[in-house]
């Protein structure tokens, strides 16, 4: 794929997300390059945060994120765990609700919304140079863009048609995974200790 193709398929993720995925799975990438492009995207987003961290340093009582944006390798694994994770529940959770999408194909498509948010990123930080307000707003529209390309992803992967009902599917699957991924914590002691 060129770069003049991932120009245009950009162009039409955010005019038509559902034919920019149905293109994206009619392609026909090998398992491998979706592999590989999982890896670029959170390696140059995990670089990009910790370039960013440096340009405006965060306050000293956000200690986690700070110790995260500090360590690149060890966001970028977390979030190729989190993008992995998010493609089995993807295509898990919509087979059981009768879709007919797989996990390869949702591996590709949250690999990009991944790059389609690192290309928010660049912009992100580009305005908190020039306008710093601006760059606020940018991540609050980076959010409502992750959940409005989940969404149709979604709906193009198993072939659904409403997208408030996927939305709420969405939002159930997110809030019990996120439930038994903080039991799994506890349960390992992987909860940071509060100090008193």
């Amino acid at each position: 794929m060129s770069f003049g193709d991932m120009k245009a398929l950009l162009g039409l993720t955010f005019r038509n997300p559902e034919a920019a995925a149905r293109m994206l799975m009619g392609a026909g990438l090998p398992m491998q390059v979706r592999w590989m492009g999982l890896f670029l995207a959170v390696a140059l987003s995990a670089i990009l945060a910790w370039l960013s961290s440096q340009m405006f340093p965060l306050p000293d009582g956000e200690v986690m994120v700070l110790s995260l944006t500090a360590q690149p390798l060890v966001m970028a694994v977390m979030q190729l765990c989190a993008i992995v994770l998010a493609a089995g529940l993807m295509a898990a959770v919509g087979r059981l609700c009768g879709g007919h999408g797989n996990f390869a194909d949702a591996l590709l498509l949250t690999v990009w919304i991944e790059v389609v948010l690192l290309v928010v990123q660049v912009v992100q930080v580009v305005a908190s140079v020039i306008l710093p307000p601006f760059a606020g707003i940018l991540g609050i529209m980076a959010i409502a863009l992750f959940l409005w390309l989940t969404v149709h992803f979604t709906k193009a992967l198993h072939g659904f048609r409403s997208s408030p009902k996927v939305f709420l599917g969405l939002v159930a699957t997110a809030f019990l995974a996120g439930f038994a991924l903080s039991v799994l914590a506890a349960a390992f002691g992987l909860f940071p200790e509060i100090a008193q």
